[in-house]
């Protein structure tokens, strides 16, 4: 049986939005002054925003208005993000079986699996919608397309897509929902997995792991509210994340026979300045190995799902991996979770 082999990533994200002009907008509100203090910190330039709230403000919205406007975009920007992952793979819409979608922040049915139809793949094909998971529901989702790849033999697409602009909340805005409104961006990413053969490029997934801390669950929580999505993001993520993920990395790495310094990069999860910070002291990784994170950060915030991708995209692009090379992605999110998925270079 021939491995699961990610050909291709591609990353998608709707015009983008200064963080500088989105703290003036939000100056004159009631707490608009910890808006600007956290974009001053953040080390976020622009974020993607379909809804622009300069252009048209949300905040006032329904909750079913804030859904059925993110499924529309939601479906544009994956149909986006697809098509271009097809083509830069060479494959035909109907060459793929499986599609599988993974959203937090888009619920509906049918959702995101429409895009089956839309965009012209098989009626054989099959789709699975994953989600809510949050912010790690990157690395599930690509097990999941592995395990499918690996046992029917067939190429698979799998589409992460989040946005966050049609739920910006009203104020007043506390220090915790000032981060949360300048963090999260809007994104989707798709990535193409085959059987791996001779001259097929790429990197084969080869294993996956991940570790919850439930008694810190609380601090990261994503629900669906009067006012579309509700997020609780504790200032104690951060450190919480970092103290958990050395065990269950270096448990993965060592069941496939792996040290951390076999690793020649990490695709670490853009999910703020200081969670890729902590995590990289707790891992001692080196600066270079947390770059493409920083930047993608910088240009579009948190994505949520999409961002661990967009960073594994970079990767491959920037520096192919040569065969035989390990490469990590780790991706972390409410629970509190850490997931972690192993590749090799081929």
């Amino acid at each position: 049986m021939p491995p699961a082999r990610i050909t291709h990533v591609t990353f998608a994200a709707p015009p983008q939005l200064k963080m500088d002009e989105l703290a003036t907008f939000l100056r004159d509100d009631e707490g608009g002054d910890a808006v600007g203090d956290i974009v001053r910190n953040s080390a976020i330039e622009t974020k993607g925003m379909a809804v622009n709230p300069l252009v048209e403000d949300p905040r006032a919205w329904s909750t079913a208005r804030r859904m059925r406007r993110g499924l529309t975009e939601a479906r544009a920007l994956g149909r986006e993000a697809v098509g271009r992952a097809l083509e830069r793979a060479g494959l035909r819409p109907d060459e793929v079986g499986l599609l599988i979608t993974t959203t937090t922040t888009t619920h509906s049915a049918p959702g995101l699996e429409a895009l089956v139809h839309e965009l012209g793949m098989g009626p054989d094909t099959e789709f699975l919608s994953l989600g809510p998971m949050g912010c790690y529901a990157a690395a599930p989702t690509l097990a999941a397309c592995r395990n499918w790849v690996e046992v029917h033999g067939r190429p698979a697409v799998a589409l992460c897509v989040d946005l966050f602009s049609p739920h910006l909340q009203p104020p007043p805005y506390d220090k915790e929902q000032a981060v949360v409104l300048t963090l999260f961006g809007d994104g989707a990413a798709a990535v193409v997995m085959c059987p791996g053969g001779e001259g097929i490029a790429g990197l084969d997934v080869l294993d996956s792991g991940l570790v919850s801390v439930p008694r810190y669950a609380g601090d990261l929580q994503v629900h669906v509210g009067d006012s579309g999505m509700d997020v609780r993001l504790a200032p104690t993520m951060p450190d919480v994340t970092a103290a958990a993920v050395a065990a269950p990395t270096d448990a993965l790495l060592a069941r496939n026979g792996l040290t951390r310094a076999d690793i020649a990069w990490w695709a670490v999860h853009p999910g703020g300045r200081r969670i890729i910070d902590r995590v990289s002291e707790e891992l001692g990784l080196p600066e270079e190995s947390v770059a493409e994170s920083r930047a993608v950060m910088r240009e579009y915030g948190n994505t949520a799902a999409p961002a661990v991708l967009a960073v594994l995209g970079r990767l491959m692009d920037a520096r192919p991996p040569r065969p035989g090379e390990h490469g990590l992605v780790m991706a972390f999110g409410p629970g509190a979770t850490v997931w972690s998925v192993l590749l090799r270079g081929a």
